[in-house]
């Protein structure tokens, strides 16, 4: 669901020095026609042209280029919002945030989900503040994107409300639920996991849950973890279950 995966950091840098110096001119040059073609693009009255051009622009590195896709989420369709908001979690910049939680209050469940996956990509403690009170959102949609976003951004001041959202009336946010705590790492969401295993009957959720307690690594979860194997009747469950049990065995008691 991410814009722009091949950011500046991940090209290689092919160049040395004295290259640089004879083709350091003509990239500025290229980089600013760029730039003023892809401003003419967000102007252009189709739709399609202004998301190639937001496709452009998470490509870029240069503030002018940001203010752009921040302007873009004000765009008259949604698909190019979406993008534009993707594209400004891909960057990281801090700038971002503000006009990205501003989406959050956007009637369109659309534009709303786009920026939780971006503050979840951004990150910090502006975006986890912002994300936290979705979990109390009357859209379980809202709730399920908040939760993922959470456990992307390793929001741990979220782990309570996380806790609270194992037991949400719609399975697909407990099932969320269950795997963000494993990747937010707090050991103390192991008992909250255990029961949530124990009581619920979706598969998504034991899933999850058996998921995280392997991730976290703690050994008190092999006994209850032995004990759910003798009676899963899932198949898809139940080699989970192996797994995390192989993983558990080999973590050391002194992780505990």
């Amino acid at each position: 669901m991410r814009l722009g995966c091949l950011t500046p950091n991940m090209l290689l840098a092919a160049s040395g020095i004295f290259c640089c110096a004879l083709l350091a001119s003509p990239l500025v040059a290229q980089e600013k026609v760029d730039l003023a073609k892809i401003t003419a693009q967000l102007r252009d009255k189709d739709p399609a042209v202004r998301h190639t051009a937001i496709e452009a622009l998470s490509q870029l590195n240069d503030p002018a280029g940001l203010d752009l896709l921040i302007s873009a989420l004000n765009d008259d369709n949604q698909d190019v919002r979406s993008a534009a908001a993707l594209a400004l979690g891909q960057t990281g910049a801090a700038k971002s945030v503000e006009p990205l939680i501003k989406m959050l209050q956007s009637l369109r469940l659309r534009d709303r989900r786009s920026a939780m996956i971006a503050l979840g990509t951004i990150g910090g403690e502006k975006a986890c503040d912002a994300l936290i009170p979705s979990l109390k959102s009357p859209s379980a949609e809202d709730r399920d994107s908040a939760v993922a976003a959470l456990g992307a951004a390793r929001c741990r001041r979220a782990l309570e409300p996380l806790v609270k959202a194992l037991g949400d009336e719609h399975h697909m946010v407990r099932a969320s639920a269950a795997m963000t705590l494993g990747d937010l790492g707090d050991k103390s969401a192991v008992e909250p996991l255990l029961v949530a295993l124990n009581n619920n009957d979706t598969e998504s959720v034991r899933t999850g849950a058996v998921i995280s307690l392997g991730t976290l690594g703690d050994r008190r979860a092999i006994e209850p973890l032995e004990r759910l194997l003798k009676t899963e009747k899932s198949e898809n469950v139940r080699q989970q279950i192996e797994y995390s049990l192989q993983r558990l065995r080999a973590a050391p008691p002194d992780k505990q």
